[in-house]
């Protein structure tokens, strides 16, 4: 479904991410870990055309996009739940899932999009008249995940959706992607919190200083001495 060749991403001649590629396939969930500032977010920016790449080939379902524009992107089908949520907080919950929904016209898609994500998080059903500014840190990010279903998307990606959140939220939320990957959505997932991730990926990718130096199920990965060492510290 997805295929990146080789891509360069620079900030201000700065390269971010260094000929990467790697591939996601139709219905898996595919997580990508490394440290901080090893160019994770940089990756699901070129994927969403906020940036573009300097070098190399963004192809999703047969079309190349790395060209394209962020809203011409999220109209084929990808959706992007940022690093830090950026929920619109002085709007409504239900204003927030509207806006989701900007690129559907058919008010039938919407209200079935709408259902849809209400019956994932009920909570949010409850609070759909309240400011999203004052829900918890755990609806917001809630929120964040179920904006960017409204779109209706056929990839999901998902940049530290644990992140500022207790274990027992982070496992429901970690539980949460997983069923929306069962209803057949594509997941490519970034996450620092490590095991868990690999433990609901299909695959796995292990990003340093913007170069991928390994890959395989998430399985495998969390038994090499690599992830052991360097990410669950044993």
């Amino acid at each position: 479904m997805l295929e990146v060749k080789g891509i360069t991403v620079a900030y201000d001649d700065v390269p971010a991410v260094v000929e990467v590629s790697f591939t996601v396939g139709r219905g898996e969930i595919v997580t990508i870990i490394g440290a901080n500032g090893a160019g994770k977010s940089t990756i699901l920016r070129a994927v969403s055309c906020v940036l573009h790449p300097v070098k190399g080939e963004i192809w999703f379902d047969g079309v190349r996009i790395d060209g394209f524009s962020a809203n011409q992107v999220v109209n084929l089908g990808i959706s992007l739940v940022p690093e830090g949520r950026r929920i619109f907080g002085r709007l409504t919950v239900l204003d927030n899932l509207i806006l989701g929904a900007y690129t559907n016209r058919d008010p039938v898609a919407r209200r079935d999009a709408l259902d849809r994500v209400f019956s994932l998080f009920p909570v949010l059903r409850e609070r759909s008249t309240q400011r999203a500014a004052t829900l918890s840190g755990g609806e917001q990010q809630m929120l964040a995940i179920a904006r960017a279903l409204m779109s209706r998307p056929r990839l999901l990606m998902l940049d530290e959706p644990s992140l500022g959140l207790m274990p027992m939220l982070t496992a429901r939320i970690l539980q949460t992607i997983g069923e929306i990957n069962r209803e057949g959505v594509t997941v490519l997932l970034v996450e620092q919190r490590v095991r868990e991730a690999l433990e609901i990926a299909h695959r796995g990718y292990i990003l340093q200083t913007g170069r991928i130096i390994a890959a395989g199920t998430g399985a495998q990965l969390l038994q090499t001495d690599l992830v052991r060492k360097a990410y669950l510290g044993l």
